[in-house]
């Protein structure tokens, strides 16, 4: 049976997915124009600016997906995180990076209707690692195009 807590969490993940995709085409765009714009710069130098940013997104939406489960915990009728000790916000940040990432190691477990949050938020993660993933490809491509004549 759904709960008042459920629509809260589903509102709230629809947000969080929302802004986390968001941010990581913004971020994407960002980073293809500066490479477009940096013709001249090293390809080694190129790469890294790429992942590194790449990297920064992918920080940023993880705490995004924390900090907001982390904010519905203190209604504790949408859900806790269950682990070996006293949970605070790292745990939050924790749990949503193992979650993101897909790793997912069960120290600390989502109870309630926040784990919903976290199911969605391990697909997002992958979605948005893959499209890392196939920006980078396309970059290297570009190299590899350009050694080749």
């Amino acid at each position: 049976m759904l709960t008042i807590d459920h629509y809260i969490v589903g509102i709230v993940t629809i947000l969080v997915v929302v802004m986390a995709v968001m941010l990581h085409y913004e971020a994407s765009i960002f980073l293809s124009r500066l490479l477009g714009k940096c013709k001249r710069t090293k390809r080694k130098q190129r790469m890294l600016i790429l992942v590194f940013g790449l990297l920064i997104a992918h920080i940023a939406e993880i705490w995004l997906f924390g900090i907001s489960s982390w904010l519905l915990h203190f209604d504790a009728s949408t859900g806790v995180l269950i682990g070996q000790h006293t949970i605070g916000l790292m745990d939050y940040i924790y749990l949503s990076a193992t979650t993101y990432t897909t790793l997912g190691y069960g120290d600390v477990v989502p109870t309630g209707a926040i784990r919903a949050m976290y199911g969605t938020e391990g697909l997002t993660g992958f979605v948005l690692i893959t499209w890392s993933a196939s920006l980078t490809f396309v970059e290297m491509q570009k190299h590899w195009a350009s050694e080749m004549k």
